[in-house]
C-alpha cells in the first residue's frame, strides 16, 4: 500500500516540473523576441542611414553635373555643408545651413576635401600637386541608436569631368 502513495506524490512531482519546463521556455522565447525586436529596429536604422548616405553621393553628383564651378569648386575643407532638396523645382541645393534632422532621427552632413596628385596623375594622400578639378567628398549620416550615436559614412571622389 505504500508503493500507492508514492504514485499519488509522484504525479504531482510531475506536474510541478511540467510546469517549471513550460514557463522556462515561455520565458526564453519572450526574450528571444525581444531581443530579435530589437535587432531588427537597429538593422532598419542603419539600413535607412547607408540609403541616406548614399543619397548624399547622388546629390552631390547631381550637383557636379549641373554646375561644377557653381556648386563644388568653392567648396572649402574643414566645413560641414548641408543638401536640401527643393520638392517643387527637383533640384538639390548645398549650403551651410544645417535644414534639420530627416524622419526626426538622421542627420547629413557633407563634408569635402582637396584632392593631391602625384607626377603620374595618381592620388596621394600626402605630397603631390593640388587637384582644383577633383574633391574627396563624404556623406556622413548620424542618429542616436541604443543610447549612442550611431554613424555611417560613405565617400568618393569627384571630377569635373564636363568643364562646366
Amino acid at each position: 500500500m505504500k508503493r500507492q502513495n508514492y504514485k499519488k506524490g509522484f504525479g504531482l512531482i510531475e506536474i510541478i516540473v511540467a510546469s517549471a519546463v513550460i514557463g522556462l521556455v515561455f520565458f526564453s522565447l519572450t526574450f528571444v523576441f525581444i531581443l530579435a525586436s530589437r535587432l531588427v529596429h537597429s538593422s532598419s536604422d542603419r539600413v535607412r542611414a547607408n540609403f541616406l548616405a548614399e543619397e548624399g553621393i547622388e546629390a552631390m553628383h547631381f550637383l557636379r553635373d549641373k554646375s561644377w564651378s557653381g556648386n563644388l569648386a568653392g567648396l572649402s575643407s574643414g566645413i560641414n555643408y548641408y543638401l536640401t532638396f527643393n520638392s517643387g523645382t527637383s533640384i538639390w541645393t548645398i549650403g551651410t545651413t544645417n535644414p534639420g534632422t530627416i524622419d526626426g532621427l538622421f542627420t547629413r552632413k557633407i563634408q569635402v576635401a582637396a584632392v593631391s596628385r602625384d607626377s603620374s596623375d595618381d592620388i596621394v594622400s600626402s605630397g603631390g600637386t593640388n587637384d582644383a578639378d577633383s574633391k574627396l567628398v563624404k556623406s556622413i549620416v548620424t542618429w542616436l541608436g541604443r543610447g549612442t550615436t550611431q554613424t555611417v559614412e560613405v565617400d568618393t571622389y569627384l571630377s569635373n569631368i564636363f568643364n562646366n
